[in-house]
């Protein structure tokens, strides 16, 4: 078989592409510049800005371990039964603290470990952690919860959130699992 020769020529460029979507849309005009919290925002819309700082599951798992199971240890969310990754979990500790969801701060036994707590702000995502729990509890049928908690839940859903933001806000300490087991008085809203 001949060879052939190779072309001296370079390749030809390709066509010019157009800069209109449509031919007949008229130049957009200038816009002033957001400021620099709202820009990195797809939208304002308040639904969009809540699934932009908790709309990943694993934020969401983070906050309800803060919540409803007492978790405030970097250790304790790795033991959950989801297992997240450690990678992931310190990706979403940071973003939930960056959006004032969650604070940390040194742990007074141990300064290489951090302690985390709900801000008011999170606190503020109760109702919407017992909707989602509603909405499972209704459309999903292998569901892990005490059923005397789902009554309550059901009973008063406003009732029920403000337990949580009570016993679980920032101003209060968390109890561990084990301190709330000791105490028989000590009513706990843990869901799992």
């Amino acid at each position: 078989m001949p060879r052939q020769k190779k072309s001296t020529q370079p390749p030809a460029p390709p066509p010019p592409r157009s800069r209109l979507i449509r031919g007949d849309a008229p130049k957009a005009k200038a816009v002033k510049p957001l400021p620099p919290r709202a820009q990195k925002n797809r939208s304002l819309c308040p639904i969009n800005l809540v699934l932009e700082a908790v709309g990943d599951s694993w934020s969401m798992l983070i906050i309800r371990d803060l919540m409803l199971r007492g978790h405030t240890s970097y250790q304790a969310f790795l033991r959950s039964d989801e297992r997240i990754a450690t990678n992931i979990l310190a990706d979403r500790l940071q973003k939930l603290e960056q959006n004032g969801l969650i604070s940390k701060v040194a742990d007074p036994a141990d300064a290489r470990k951090y302690i985390y707590a709900l801000t008011q702000k999170g606190a503020d995502l109760a109702p919407l952690l017992i909707e989602m729990t509603l909405f499972s509890l209704k459309h999903e049928h292998r569901i892990e919860m005490p059923k005397e908690v789902i009554s309550e839940m059901q009973k008063n859903k406003q009732a029920f959130a403000g337990k949580l933001v009570r016993n679980f806000s920032p101003r209060t300490r968390v109890k561990s699992v084990r301190e709330i087991a000791a105490d028989p008085v000590e009513e706990t809203l843990s869901l799992f």
